[in-house]
C-alpha cells in the first residue's frame, strides 16, 4: 500500500481548520467563464461541493468532519490541485496555467512549506547518494559516496524528528511519516510505529494516519526485531521442511526464483557467504517462487545452491512469500537462533559483513 500516492504530481496544498463550515474562494486569472469546479475526496470518488467560475472567481461552500486531503478538480481543463482542508475560510489565487498558486488563511500551509523546502530535499539527497553507491565504479568512490549517504540520511531523519517534536498535532506530520516510509527502501516499520505513536489531535484523523495504522499492522509481520513466523513447504525431494527445524541456528530465509535475473546474479555472492560460514552455525533456507519444478531444480544445480531449498510452486502466491508480504525478489530475512529476525534485504556483500559481525 502506497501511503503517499500522487501527492506531488497533483500539486498539493495544505490547509488548516476551524469549527464552522468551509468557504474556499479561488481567483484564477484568465480561467474560462463557466468552467466547472468540483471539491472531491482525495480518491476522487465523492463530490463534496461544486460550482462554476464567473469572472475568474469560484466559491466552494460546505462542511466536512475533519482536516484531510481533498481534490479541487477542473474537469474541462484537466487540471487539479490537492487541498488539505477542514472547515475554514480559504483563499486561492493563481493563473490559468496553475503554475503560481498561492494560499492564505491556512496555518498548516506553513508546515507543508517546511516539509517541501526543508525536509523533502534532504530525502532527495539521500536518494541521490544511494544511487551513487549502487553505481560506484570503484571501491574508493563507493566508500566516499557511502559517507555522504550516511550524512544525508542522518540529517533527513533528524529533520523528521525535529518536526514531530514541534508539530505532533499537525496533519502534515502524518503526511511526512507516510512519505518517509514510502521512500525508504529499508521499510523500518518499528521506527514508523514509534513516530506514529507520537501523533496527537488532527494528525491522527487524516486518511494518511489511517493508512499508516494499516501499514504498521501489515508490515510488522516479518520486520526486524519481531519473531519469525513458522511455515512448512516441500523440499526438492517432496519432503516437508519447516522453518522451526532450524531453531538454534542463524538461518537466512532467501526468497528467489529461477526466472528472476537479479536473483540469479546475486546467487554467487550468497553461495560464497554460505561456504564461508556454514561451519559456524549458519544455514540457508531457500524459498523459490517458481511454478515449474524442472526449471527450479535446474537453477539450483546451475547456481550450486547446496543448502535446503523449498517451494510450493505457486509463483507469486507462494504461501511463505505471502505470509511475509514478499512482493519483490530477491529478498531475504536473517533469523537468529532464538527465532528473532535480526536483518533483512541483505545482498551478498552485506550478508558477508553481517555474518562476520556475528561470528567475529
Amino acid at each position: 500500500m502506497k501511503i503517499f500516492i500522487l501527492l506531488f504530481c497533483l500539486s498539493p496544498l495544505f490547509i488548516g481548520a476551524q469549527t464552522s463550515g468551509f468557504v474556499i474562494e479561488g481567483r484564477i486569472k484568465s480561467i474560462p467563464e463557466n468552467t466547472e469546479v468540483l471539491l472531491m475526496d482525495f480518491n476522487g470518488k465523492d463530490t463534496i461541493a461544486k460550482t462554476k467560475v464567473h469572472d475568474s472567481l469560484f466559491v466552494l461552500k460546505g462542511k466536512v468532519d475533519n482536516i484531510d486531503a481533498r481534490t479541487i478538480l477542473f474537469p474541462e481543463l484537466q487540471k487539479r490541485m490537492v487541498v488539505f482542508s477542514g472547515n475554514e475560510q480559504i483563499y486561492i489565487t493563481g493563473n490559468s496555467e496553475f503554475s503560481d498558486i498561492n494560499i492564505t488563511g491556512s496555518p498548516a500551509n506553513y508546515d507543508y512549506d517546511e516539509f517541501l523546502y526543508d525536509i523533502k530535499p534532504l530525502n532527495d539527497f539521500v536518494d541521490y547518494y544511494r544511487q551513487q553507491v549502487q553505481s560506484a565504479p570503484t571501491k574508493a568512490f563507493r566508500d566516499s559516496s557511502m559517507i555522504m549517504l550516511n550524512t544525508a540520511y542522518n540529517m533527513y531523519q533528524n529533520s523528521i524528528d525535529r518536526f514531530l517534536s514541534r508539530k505532533k498535532n499537525s496533519p502534515v506530520a502524518a503526511l511526512i511519516l507516510a512519505y518517509s516510509y514510502d521512500t525508504d527502501p529499508n521499510k523500518d516499520v518499528l521506527l514508523l510505529e514509534k513516530r506514529f505513536n507520537m501523533l496527537e489531535g488532527d494528525a491522527t484523523k487524516s486518511q494518511f494516519a489511517k493508512n499508516i495504522s494499516e501499514v504498521i499492522a501489515r508490515d510488522k509481520i516479518g520486520s526486524v526485531g519481531t519473531q519469525a513466523l513458522d511455515f512448512t513447504q516441500k523440499d526438492t525431494e517432496g519432503k516437508d521442511v519447516s522453518l522451526s527445524q532450524f531453531k538454534g541456528k542463524y538461518v537466512l530465509i532467501d526468497f528467489w526464483a529461477s526466472w528472476c535475473r537479479p536473483c540469479r546474479l546475486q546467487n554467487p555472492s550468497i553461495v560464497e557467504a554460505y561456504n564461508k560460514f556454514k561451519k559456524n552455525n549458519f544455514a540457508i533456507l531457500g524459498v523459490s517462487l517458481d511454478k515449474e519444478k524442472d526449471k527450479w531444480l535446474q537453477a539450483i544445480r546451475a547456481d550450486h545452491l547446496t543448502w535446503t531449498n523449498v517451494s510450493d510452486l505457486k509463483f507469486w502466491n507462494n504461501d511463505a512469500a505471502m505470509l511475509y508480504n514478499i512482493h519483490e525478489i530477491p529478498q531475504n530475512i536473517l533469523v537468529d537462533p532464538d527465532g528473532k529476525i535480526i536483518a533483512k534485504r541483505l545482498d551478498g556483500g552485506q550478508l558477508n559483513q553481517k555474518l562476520q559481525e556475528i561470528f567475529k
